[in-house]
């Protein structure tokens, strides 16, 4: 199987390839979220491979960075409209974990996103018995609630994610256990294939933003 992976939802834009057993990546620092295009083409080149020999395409959809989210999932459809090629949308709070669990062993994430000033991103995911699950859902919230409930927290759950000045980074007594990730193209290659094992219960034509813009106080 020859999956690629594409993340732009930050401006750490990334790009990765699992050929068979080969697994490949690129990634780059780039406030110009379109030079994945030139990436993909890097990666493909380096592989000795066509576009059309790819078997599936899978990227973040969100949340993050607007344009960046757009540029990914419309990269994507327009390979799935024009090369039939099946295509896969993974939250970026899951790609997140995923990256977490695999630095740390653990299996409980507080996955944050910083959104702006006043509001973060904020998923709790769970790894069992080799899936990730969502505990309630996704939620887009201000900073002083985000701070209540880390300090209601009990341990089994470790905070990852990538925060500015943000309150909890200098108040909270959680931040021992703070690890600062980026998403990554590499860590949605074991995410999509899981959505490709269970293919019967996915849809590979349609990609929808993951925005999460609406505030819950």
């Amino acid at each position: 199987m020859k999956l690629l992976t594409l993340d732009s939802s930050s401006n750490y834009c990334s790009v990765a390839l699992k050929n068979k057993s080969n697994i490949s990546c690129i990634n780059k620092l780039t406030s110009n979220h379109t030079d994945i295009i030139f990436m993909i083409k890097k990666i493909l080149s380096k592989n000795y491979l066509l576009l059309s020999d790819i078997d599936y395409i899978a990227c973040s959809n969100g949340p993050g960075s607007f344009t960046g989210i757009r540029i990914a999932i419309n990269i994507s459809q327009g390979f799935n409209i024009g090369l039939n090629i099946p295509i896969i949308g993974i939250s970026t709070l899951k790609i997140l974990s995923e990256h977490a669990r695999n630095q740390t062993n653990k299996k409980n994430f507080i996955a944050i996103i910083q959104a702006n000033k006043k509001n973060v991103y904020w998923g709790k995911y769970i790894f069992y018995k080799k899936k990730w699950y969502l505990k309630n859902k996704e939620l887009y919230i201000p900073n002083t609630i985000a701070l209540n409930k880390i300090f209601k927290l009990n341990k089994i759950w470790k905070i990852i994610g990538i925060l500015n000045n943000f309150l909890l980074y200098k108040k909270s007594i959680y931040m021992k256990s703070l690890n600062l990730y980026k998403p990554s193209a590499l860590d949605i290659i074991p995410l999509a294939i899981q959505y490709i094992n269970e293919k019967k219960k996915y849809s590979f034509k349609k990609i929808f933003p993951n925005y999460l813009n609406k505030i819950i106080k």
